[in-house]
């Protein structure tokens, strides 16, 4: 075990132990709105058995996935494109959270209204209660609570009025990732579980291409001139994932020597500060379309599990993502040509080898 693993493991035992009172105060509350759910709104009777969702007469949909946080916005892309596919005509209303919700789904045109809760919608009952009360005025052929064990989710799925309920939760047979899970939901409700999912996809158009690779060309002239490949990482992640400037210097150290030159850009995360002491060149935008058009002509993106690397699975960018606490096979980056590689080890050379024989054996995928 490499001392960095061990610091990193003591310290977040340390962490465990000494848990601030507003995350207790958090667990609390989520625990006592998921009492409250299951006993204001058990089952709901509107909710449709296997194969009993009709094809026609769906003109109103509800999407329901109150969550702030930009890798859960993103997982909703498949679910809306398989919407327009089954539903052509339809239009698609979305309770989110979080100001990153429009910029995700503006390539949608069967978007409707946004509902959108604060972050901390307890916190700020009256205009959460104002925003539910917007909701529940409205009338839906169809609502989809997208997420599976969410208490906000549930309850405001069961507070739309609805012909008919699907729910992720509780769906036979549902795949281990999360981005799968709605868009198979939907098919089990219309009797049509298999085929192919669609992918996430933020659909930028061709303006924003140009505007990307524009952006990513006047950001590389900052450093040396050459015309090797370029890589973007976003060297940063909540809590425990995130690892420190040594280990991102060690890991693209071992990285180059194995794959050759690399024109590498740093991606820097929204309080605007290099996580690597501005080693390579940087770039920073508070729009998640414009990051995703400058990723998309980076060609190839790397970093640990977080938002911003379910935004680049969103592109055509080849995404690879970091695991040292969360679950591949529920977060790795969706989408074929990407991969999730497991790092719980904490070396950052051995991390390095696994991700070179991926871009060793796979080119960036074509725009």
């Amino acid at each position: 075990m490499s001392s960095i693993a061990a610091t990193q493991r003591a310290t977040a035992a340390t962490d465990r132990q000494r848990a601030p009172m507003h995350g207790r105060l958090q667990s609390f509350r989520r625990q006592a709105v998921a009492w409250l759910v299951r006993r204001v709104l058990p089952d709901s009777g509107n909710q449709v058995a296997p194969g009993t969702l009709p094809r026609q007469g769906i003109q109103r949909i509800l999407v329901c996935r109150p969550n702030h946080r930009l890798g859960n916005t993103v997982m909703v892309t498949p679910l809306l494109a398989e919407l327009e596919a089954r539903f052509p005509g339809a239009e698609v209303d979305v309770l989110g959270s979080g100001g990153a919700t429009r910029c995700v789904f503006a390539g949608f045109p069967s978007i409707g209204e946004l509902f959108l809760l604060d972050r901390r919608a307890l916190r700020r009952p009256l205009t959460t209660l104002g925003t539910l009360r917007r909701l529940r005025a409205k009338r839906y052929d169809l609502v989809i609570d997208a997420a599976s064990g969410s208490s906000s989710g549930k309850l405001a799925a069961g507070m739309a009025q609805a012909r008919y309920q699907v729910r992720v939760e509780g769906t036979p047979d549902a795949p281990l990732h999360f981005a799968a899970r709605p868009v198979h939901a939907l098919r089990v409700a219309l009797g049509e579980s298999a085929g192919a999912q669609p992918p996430l996809d933020l659909r930028l158009d061709d303006g924003e291409r140009a505007k990307g690779m524009e952006t990513l060309q006047r950001v590389l002239h900052a450093g040396p001139a050459s015309a090797a490949p370029v890589l973007a990482i976003f060297p940063n992640a909540t809590g425990a994932k995130c690892q420190d400037t040594a280990w991102w210097q060690r890991f693209l150290g071992a990285l180059l020597a194995r794959v050759g030159e690399r024109r590498v850009v740093e991606l820097v995360a929204a309080d605007g500060v290099s996580r690597l002491d501005n080693a390579y060149p940087t770039y920073f935008t508070s729009d998640p379309r414009k990051l995703a058009a400058v990723i998309e002509a980076a060609g190839t993106y790397v970093s640990a599990d977080c938002g911003v690397m379910h935004l680049a699975a969103a592109t055509h960018a080849t995404t690879i993502g970091l695991f040292s606490r969360t679950d591949p096979k529920r977060y790795a980056p969706y989408g074929q040509g990407n991969a999730g590689i497991t790092c719980e080890d904490g070396c950052p050379e051995r991390t390095a080898a696994r991700v070179a024989a991926l871009l060793e054996s796979s080119a960036p995928r074509a725009a």
